[in-house]
């Protein structure tokens, strides 16, 4: 404990000397709850890592293009998505095949909502939630190879490959490159200002206090960056048919976003209960001895 610490300590009357500080209960009481640089800095730096944790489960959920198979299956629950690509194929197969195109739009919808059958879309569904984010700047294409297995005809094996109309959305890039940019430097601002705290010595408490201020941001983060973006706020940003991919994912990831926020929030409830119970217990071991500061100060005269 330092020198400044100590002279407190006998100014609150948990020392003998306290007749050498003229100070009030009112002013021992305010700097019982002050909060020193260190934990103030460790508090925003708390703040900054679960944003840039955030962000990053941001991009995990809605800016990552992959052929996994449920993740396809899920896009392809949107009905105007599903109901695209397969008038894309319907349209250009049905002549091939001598059917109706509105029967084998159809067959194609049914296919699709087979996990089976989504799994057989996954490359030209990722090459799509690509382009709508810039990360590919191709043309969205279904082979005559992916229109054998879709169909399941192999009369259109050698037909053409069929575009499917797909374009980037400026604001989603924006919001994808943003979302990257935080994620990296304000983790790097966090750790660092984390490192500054850590060196500063903050008072006793506010390592864990900060610590649970963070989870709790950290819970909201999620939730809000992993869930409520990508379900709501990005597919507002266009009317293009690709956007209903958003919220889709959204939903493909929900419970493990709110998994991932609850536990955290659970945590950070711990960790504050846990410090204010101390800082409770420390108060009620070491009271204020005003009385005693009266007797001595009146012998001292």
């Amino acid at each position: 404990m330092g020198s400044d610490e100590k002279r407190l300590g006998r100014a609150c009357g948990t020392g003998r000397d306290v007749s050498r500080f003229k100070v009030t209960r009112e002013i021992c009481q305010t700097l019982k709850v002050r909060r020193s640089l260190g934990g103030l800095l460790l508090i925003v730096a708390g703040v900054l890592i679960a944003l840039a944790i955030g962000s990053w489960w941001l991009q995990r959920v809605a800016f990552s293009p992959s052929t996994d198979a449920g993740a396809t299956a899920s896009i392809l629950e949107d009905p105007d998505i599903r109901g695209q690509v397969a008038t894309v194929v319907a349209s250009a197969d049905a002549p091939t095949l001598s059917q109706s195109p509105t029967q084998l739009k159809e067959f194609i919808e049914q296919i699709a909502l087979i996990p089976d059958g989504a799994a057989l879309m996954t490359e030209f569904v990722r090459d799509a939630h690509a382009r709508v984010i810039g990360a590919n700047s191709d043309a969205v294409l279904i082979t005559a190879e992916e229109q054998v297995v879709i169909v399941r005809d192999e009369r259109v094996g050698e037909m053409p490959a069929l575009r499917v109309p797909v374009q980037e959305v400026s604001s989603v890039t924006f919001i994808d490159t943003a979302a990257g940019w935080v994620s990296i430097v304000g983790l790097a601002l966090g750790v660092l200002l984390l490192l500054i705290g850590v060196v500063l010595r903050p008072e006793r408490g506010e390592g864990t206090f900060a610590l649970g201020v963070g989870l709790a941001t950290l819970a909201g983060a999620l939730f809000v960056f992993g869930y409520l973006v990508p379900l709501a706020l990005l597919p507002a940003l266009s009317d293009d048919t690709w956007m209903g991919v958003f919220p889709r994912l959204a939903s493909h990831h929900r419970t493990l976003t709110l998994l991932l926020a609850v536990v955290a929030l659970v945590l950070s409830a711990v960790v504050l209960f846990g410090t204010s119970s101390r800082r409770q217990r420390r108060q009620h071991s070491t009271p204020l001895n005003v009385g005693r500061y009266r007797e001595e100060h009146r012998w001292s005269r």
